[in-house]
């Protein structure tokens, strides 16, 4: 006899975690990997570059941003098609578009074309962040949505530990054609797994079709054996059209969602803001810190190794202590520790600084994108999600020039990070007075799931 009907988002949050999670996990975190080295590429390898072409480390500054100008119309343009097509459709795409942009890259003979090939590169990757974790946080139970969230984001530490690696033995030998040949192959090899391995979002499919086999597969999936056959899936959520990005943006700012929806952008701007004018990292190491290569590529691992720390963790804090009690705290500890490298500078203080300064902003901005995961219900989350790391990657066009003015008045490094520490703090102060007007239980979701 059939079970009861049930609405798949109560059905989603409440079942118990499975190993179909843990797939979806550790896919998710292959994903970000891949983003995690081609996005931060050209930073790694920058030196080397300048040498080649004959110019000024800084003259490339505006390379590194075209790289962001490519994230934010990524993000704006196209992420929110995955509300419309799909959310692993538009992964498989994004994927190929970012290998095939690297190979490009790899036979350039002039900046012009590095950059074209580096915004390119941009707009793919960022879709590929932001539709990743509306995938993950819909096929999440809702006890532990923030941890399975940030548990992928977290992924995009070990490319980071690859760059590092790449540094230290790949890059003094074989030049920096060998981190692009690095970038092209690693998303190639995924798309077949996301292909066959990775469910499409069952609610998106409630959402178009309730009869759909796949989502009957999911729930299949999801249920002790023999228990998934009796669940019949509510039809309520079945929209008579496919709704325009148009509409799917202007949800974003309805009554109760448009303040929080400002608040939350100016925050993802500020992290951002420090995660871009954080890419001379490499250069202030190494030309005016004073490391070798080698030196170097310690600084990256330590970041990647306590940033993944930081990412693994802050999760199950969220879940045991809320956004609010830890999100804003974490950017907080993140912009003292900032200040710390640039004070303790080049002594054993400063890798300590450096590791809390990894662990705690990391974090921090995976809560970002839990808490907007959170904000939005199922209809447009990939807008949602999309559009608040859109705004972030608006500062990230400017983020480059604002940490290049360290280097270019020679403020050295206590002015460098000085400077990184302001948007951290600026975060922290704009998340706090979010969660203050609008409380999240990362467990539930705003009405109109």
């Amino acid at each position: 006899m059939a079970g009861p009907t049930v609405d798949i988002d109560a059905f989603l949050n409440g079942v118990k975690f499975r190993p179909f999670h843990v797939k979806v996990m550790l896919i998710g975190a292959l994903a970000m990997l891949v983003d995690g080295f081609d996005l931060g590429v050209l930073s790694w390898v920058l030196p080397k570059i300048s040498d080649q072409f004959g110019v000024s480390r800084t003259s490339l500054t505006w390379v590194l941003s075209m790289q962001q100008v490519g994230m934010v119309l990524g993000a704006f343009l196209i992420a929110p098609f995955a509300d419309q097509i799909g959310r692993r459709t538009l992964l498989v795409l994004c994927l190929g578009g970012v290998a095939a942009t690297c190979f490009v890259t790899i036979f350039t003979d002039s900046i012009w074309a590095l950059a074209i090939c580096r915004l390119l590169t941009g707009m793919f990757a960022s879709s590929v962040i932001a539709n990743m974790v509306a995938l993950a946080s819909e096929l999440a139970p809702a006890r532990q949505r923030s941890t399975v969230v940030t548990v992928v984001l977290a992924g995009a530490m070990p490319g980071a530990l690859l760059g590092s690696a790449m540094q230290a033995f790949l890059l003094e030998p074989y030049g920096w054609h060998v981190a692009f040949w690095i970038g092209t192959a690693m998303p190639l090899l995924l798309i077949p797994v996301i292909y066959f391995l990775l469910p499409e979002s069952p609610k998106f499919l409630a959402a178009r079709n309730p009869d759909d086999p796949r989502l009957k597969a999911i729930v299949l999936a999801l249920m002790p054996e023999g228990e998934g056959e009796a669940v019949i899936l509510s039809r309520r959520d079945v929209p008579e059209k496919r709704p325009s990005t148009v509409s799917l943006v202007r949800d974003l700012f309805t009554p109760g969602l448009a303040l929080p929806t400002i608040l939350l952008w100016l925050s993802f701007i500020a992290s951002f803001g420090f995660i871009s004018a954080a890419l001379w990292k490499t250069t202030v190491f190494h030309d005016t810190i004073g490391l070798n290569w080698s030196q170097v590529g310690i600084t990256t691992a330590i970041g990647t190794a306590f940033g993944a720390t930081g990412m693994l963790t802050i999760g199950l804090m969220i879940d045991k202590f809320g956004f609010k009690a830890i999100v804003p705290t974490y950017f907080i500890v993140a912009a003292a520790a900032a200040i710390g490298m640039g004070v303790f500078a080049p002594g054993w203080g400063m890798f300590a600084a450096l590791a809390l300064n990894a662990l705690a902003q990391h974090a921090a901005h995976a809560g970002l994108a839990s808490i907007a995961s959170t904000l939005y219900p199922t209809r447009n989350r990939a807008t949602g999600v999309g559009w608040a790391y859109g705004a972030g990657r608006v500062a990230s066009i400017v983020g480059p020039w604002y940490g290049m003015l360290a280097l270019h008045y020679h403020w050295g490094a206590i002015g460098y990070f000085f400077l990184l520490a302001a948007p951290l703090a600026f975060a922290g102060a704009v998340i706090w007075m979010l969660l203050t007007l609008k409380p999240l239980d990362p467990g539930t979701r705003t009405v109109g799931h």
